[in-house]
């Protein structure tokens, strides 16, 4: 019996080779029929896709600059949604490509399915040929109707007074506006 365990102990060692292909056979064939775990679905990123510095765009329409829009940084989203942390400048142009209307903001958002840029915080518009200022703490602005507005308290100073009220229309280049609610002391032209 001495004899047999020799010869076999032999006959392994030479055939180690072997064995050892058939012992990594078994453990990978033993390791692949377990069953599999489902991880659990990652978040999609929801972060900025892109970060520009020192923006600078033009508005044109048939060929006519009609907005310019400066920024220090600009983000921008999967969705097409755009974030200005550091604020926005924007100049309306009139006919004869003469700034006309400046726009300044701390903070703006554009929201692409509605074409809509939101300015907040420190919002101003200055309208540079009749020397006219609107203060506000949000407005919104729709290139597509070209229109500003807000439901937020607004003052408007103007050579001559001072209007304020809660709520706003008017026109991109602020030539003209409404006051939604007009509210203190203000003179009536008949």
């Amino acid at each position: 019996m001495k004899y047999f365990f020799i010869r076999f102990y032999l006959y392994i060692h030479k055939q180690k080779y072997f064995f050892s292909i058939i012992l990594f056979f078994l453990l990978w064939i033993n390791t692949a029929c377990e069953p599999t775990k489902i991880s659990p679905k990652e978040k999609p990123y929801k972060g900025a896709i892109l970060k520009a510095f020192d923006v600078f765009t033009i508005l044109s329409d048939s060929a006519k600059k009609k907005v310019s829009l400066k920024t220090p940084i600009q983000l921008e989203f999967i969705d097409g949604n755009q974030e200005f942390p550091k604020g926005i400048e924007v100049i309306y142009y009139d006919e004869k490509k003469q700034p006309y209307t400046r726009l300044t903001s701390n903070y703006a958002q554009y929201f692409r399915t509605e074409n809509k840029y939101v300015a907040t915080g420190n919002v101003i518009v200055y309208n540079l040929q009749k020397k006219e200022e609107l203060r506000t703490e949000e407005l919104n602005w729709t290139p597509n109707n070209q229109r500003i507005y807000t439901q937020k308290f607004v003052t408007i100073q103007t050579p001559t007074e001072l209007l304020t009220g809660n709520g706003l229309t008017a026109r991109q280049d602020f030539k003209e506006y409404i006051i939604t609610n007009p509210t203190g002391n203000f003179s009536i032209n008949k």
